[in-house]
């Protein structure tokens, strides 16, 4: 280590002072006690390689990280991440790249997880620039070195990086790297397989684009003597880490095959006899985390046709499988297999987990489509309406937040017969969270039913809310009411909001006059300038004598957001004055923000 200096040499001249300085410190900080220098040096190794000249750099620079493999995790992690910044020229020429390997191949071998992922990102980078001899005489040799060390975590990572060199192999040379996979596949070590087992479908998809694809399917490929048995040898492994990479496997090498190969018999026999029952297998597995895996990833499994098996699946034992299973329910529903999703939802609606139901919830309105009017009307209508009357709040809201996509299919006069009575109970909910939760959805609820609709049912729940004992709420109000404003415009807001807000500005409570001048500034932000500077800043300077300081302080507040909707004239002539006064307020909170807002306003008239 103590080889790697900066004495001058002819392959790195250093002529301006300051650079040679710099070079020195990023050189002595690679050796410093402090971490944060160490790593930060660490990742400025390109820049060192340029100080030093290629052939330093050779001879010196990587031998020293290579002897630097023994530092804290945080300095490998950003070693790893700067040996790409090393380039062709920054070594002397593409025939040196192959010395990364070395440094790399150390870094393949920590402990750490997060460090060798990032050596493996930074071989895929370099593997590039390596010349089409290297790959035979150092990857392919490191890769060796790797499956066949003692310590387990370089195993890992040749298991990870195998599939790299699959397309890259010419075909002569490829039994040898297919029996250091298969090896790895049939490890002592259950990590060792779980990762090998990752990388089942990539090293397939390596072969296909190595090798072709022309002879994938054939008895003597690579597929039939070494990917399927392996695939069948790993599905069946007393590790459930191990089995749960089965799904992922079914899906890759299905997606790989039918991508290349024509629709003919052999690859239905490759899927529907070697793939499809492994994956059958998985569905009824012993390991709930088994069958969990498959019932997250059902929506890609659609090609297969397992309506049955997912119906088993949406009534598995364990809570944690029905909850990821009906996670797929809109995308595995079709008009096929509709009616017996039906009979199996039907069941769901009483499931005695609340997060099931919560997740039934959450999806049902996303297959009426499929059901169409009738089918939803009869079939999915009353499951909705046990869900609506559900003990768990959260359950109602997951079914309220998706009725927009209700209207298209049953029409506002069902859906507001039948839905809308339900979600008028909730926004007067007990809890103030569930509240909440309903003013949330009122702007998408809003968006999709139309203005009239809006105006009839809701217009007057949305005041209401301003309203409300909880702050929260009240604020979460005059945002709602903000998003309407753009939703319907200027006419309707001075029309059916503004008497209202009017109203709350001289109430005997300082809270709800607190809550209208919030009001009055969320709104502002969705009209034009003129509607502002006419309508909404009146009202707020008339706040400005009020006799509570908190609401002569959020004047001044507000005057500030207002100053951008309100052009420089009316900030010099209107806003200003009252900030003048409110700066001699006698409440010091209030000539604070009154100070800070006249800054404001006075930056707006300089800039025009």
């Amino acid at each position: 280590m103590s080889a790697l200096s900066t004495s001058s040499s002819p392959a790195a001249p250093m002529t301006p002072q300051g650079d040679y300085y710099l070079l020195a410190g990023i050189i002595d900080g690679l050796r410093s006690d402090s971490l944060e220098i160490r790593s930060a040096s660490a990742a400025r190794i390109d820049e060192i390689s340029v100080g030093l000249g290629p052939q330093r750099t050779r001879n010196e620079l990587l031998p020293f990280l290579s002897d630097s493999i023994d530092d804290d995790d945080l300095v490998l992690l950003k070693l790893s991440s700067s040996l790409p910044l090393l380039t062709p020229t920054h070594l002397g020429g593409p025939e040196f790249m192959h010395l990364l390997l070395q440094p790399l191949q150390l870094l393949l071998t920590v402990e750490e997880s997060s460090v060798r992922t990032a050596a493996i990102e930074s071989l895929e980078k370099i593997v590039p620039s390596l010349p089409a001899g290297d790959i035979e005489q150092y990857l392919s040799p490191m890769l060796t070195r790797l499956a066949t060390q003692e310590w387990f975590t370089a195993r890992i990572s040749a298991s990870l990086i195998l599939p790299l060199l699959i397309p890259l192999t010419e075909p002569a040379n490829l039994p040898p790297l297919l029996t250091l996979f298969t090896n790895l596949c049939n490890d002592d070590t259950p990590m060792v397989r779980r990762h090998a087992s990752k990388s089942l479908g990539a090293v397939l998809d390596g072969l296909v684009k190595g090798s072709g694809a022309d002879n994938i399917l054939s008895a003597d490929s690579a597929l039939h003597t070494t990917i399927l048995p392996l695939f069948t040898t790993l599905s069946c492994d007393d590790q459930d880490s191990v089995r749960l990479q089965t799904t992922f496997n079914c899906i890759s090498l299905t997606e790989t095959l039918t991508k290349t190969q024509k629709a003919g018999p052999a690859l239905d026999a490759v899927v529907q006899q070697r793939i499809l029952p492994l994956l059958k297998g998985c569905i009824g597995d012993r390991s709930w985390r088994v069958r969990w895996t498959v019932a997250s990833n059902f929506g890609s499994l659609t090609d297969f046709n397992l309506t049955a098996e997912y119906v088993s699946l949406v009534t598995d034992n364990e809570s944690e499988v029905r909850i990821a299973a009906l996670s797929q329910l809109t995308t595995v529903t079709t008009d096929a297999n509709k009616d017996e999703i039906l009979e199996c939802i039907k069941k769901m609606k009483e499931d005695p987990v609340d997060t099931v139901r919560g997740e039934l919830a959450g999806g049902i309105t996303g297959i009426a489509d499929v059901f169409g009017k009738d089918g939803t009307t009869e079939g999915l209508l009353p499951i909705m309406l046990a869900l609506l009357r559900d003990e768990d709040s959260e359950v109602r809201l997951r079914l309220i937040s998706g009725l927009g996509k209700l209207n298209n299919v049953v029409g506002l006069d069902l859906l507001s017969q039948s839905l809308l009575p339900a979600v008028m109970d909730l926004a007067e909910d007990g809890k103030w969270r569930v509240r909440l939760a309903i003013i949330q959805e009122v702007p998408r609820l809003a968006n999709d039913l139309g203005v009239s609709f809006f105006q009839d049912k809701f217009c007057a729940l949305c005041l209401a809310w301003l309203s409300d004992d909880c702050a929260s709420i009240r604020a979460a109000a005059a945002e709602n009411l903000k998003e309407l404003t753009t939703l319907f415009g200027k006419e309707w807001c001075m029309e059916r909001i503004m008497p209202f807000i009017h109203e709350l500005r001289t109430n005997n409570s300082y809270l709800r006059r607190l809550t209208c001048l919030h009001a009055v500034e969320k709104i502002s932000m969705s009209l034009e300038q003129e509607v502002v500077a006419s309508e909404m800043l009146p009202m707020a300077v008339g706040m400005a004598t009020d006799t509570v300081p908190n609401i002569r302080f959020n004047v001044a507040k507000t005057l500030e957001n207002l100053c951008s909707k309100c052009g420089s004239d009316v900030v010099a002539e209107s806003i200003v004055p009252v900030l003048d006064s409110l700066i001699e307020d006698s409440d010091v909170d209030v000539k604070y923000f009154a100070r800070t807002a006249k800054e404001s306003a006075q930056k707006i008239i300089q800039a025009a």
